[in-house]
């Protein structure tokens, strides 16, 4: 990802290309970003053990998570994580004190939406996505304490998620740009190769912003970074953040391209978790 070109004003911190414009404060926002140190972040029975029980597969995940939040200070409740089951419908929906009292573990909640929405009213609690290659979006107003979390795959790219994200603080809480903080989580680098034109690229811009370039007669390079960059411009917010870490070559996160293509990766088998929480700010 070494080709990210913005101006003067990006910070270039460890994996992070930064570029600051304004000066707003997060108000208990945070980012979770947890590799592949806490395990797999996810219950599909394929990423375990074939002779692991499903009640096993649970409290293996469970443990994951209290791993986490041990790391992060307790700052959000291991049993309180939430991540919908998208349609592809590019749905919002906040996540209400009532889902959160819903049942004991979050995990097992059936939320229908593409984009997951937490505010600052419900502390503690984490919406986001297990991944492995593909970014996920975070959109947080600063100022309003609202923030949308979006998994764009490439396919969900090509439906324009990533803009809807930030167009859903828009119409929901009439959120501004110059509030806005966008983080884009790790992913595959411009070096993921497809062997065909990939099925999922129907929007013309693929190839105006050559996100996707045809090297070979049976090779294709997907940037997915050129696709998320032409949909959210960088100076028109608050900040911008994306992290560099390339999930295909990266041993600190999970690929689902690079065990596909090599099953005996089995340590690339797998699904870190990015998302956001607000935490608990103590009143004067």
């Amino acid at each position: 990802m070494e080709n990210i070109k913005f101006n003067k004003n990006v910070l270039r911190v460890g994996k992070y290309a930064i570029l600051k414009n304004g000066l707003a404060k997060g108000n208990g926002f945070r980012i979770l970003d947890t590799g592949n140190k806490y395990g797999c972040m996810s219950m599909k029975p394929s990423f375990y053990d074939e002779k692991m029980s499903d009640e096993e597969i649970k409290n293996l995940f469970l443990k994951h998570r209290k791993m986490a939040a041990k790391d992060n200070n307790y700052a959000f409740d291991p049993y309180k994580f939430y991540v919908p089951s998208q349609d592809g419908e590019g749905k919002a929906v906040e996540l209400t004190r009532e889902m959160v009292e819903a049942c004991e573990d979050g995990w097992d909640l059936d939320i229908k939406g593409d984009i997951l929405i937490v505010t600052n009213k419900t502390p503690r609690v984490v919406v986001g996505f297990p991944v492995a290659d593909c970014p996920v979006v975070i959109a947080s107003d600063l100022k309003n304490g609202v923030t949308a979390t979006a998994h764009c795959s490439a396919a969900m790219i090509d439906k324009y998620l990533p803009i809807r994200t930030v167009e859903a603080l828009q119409s929901k809480y009439d959120s501004k740009k110059e509030d806005i903080y966008v983080h884009i989580g790790a992913h595959a680098s411009g070096d993921w190769t497809y062997d065909r034109r990939p099925s999922f690229a129907t929007e013309s811009f693929w190839d105006k912003t050559g996100a996707i370039r045809q090297v070979k007669d049976d090779e294709y390079k997907i940037d997915l970074d050129k696709a998320l960059l032409y949909q959210l411009n960088p100076l028109e917010y608050e900040s911008f953040i994306i992290n560099m870490a390339d999930t295909l070559t990266n041993p600190n996160y999970y690929s689902n391209s690079v065990y596909n293509n090599d099953n005996s990766r089995k340590e690339k088998n797998g699904r870190h978790f990015e998302g956001a929480y607000y935490q608990k700010v103590k009143r004067l």
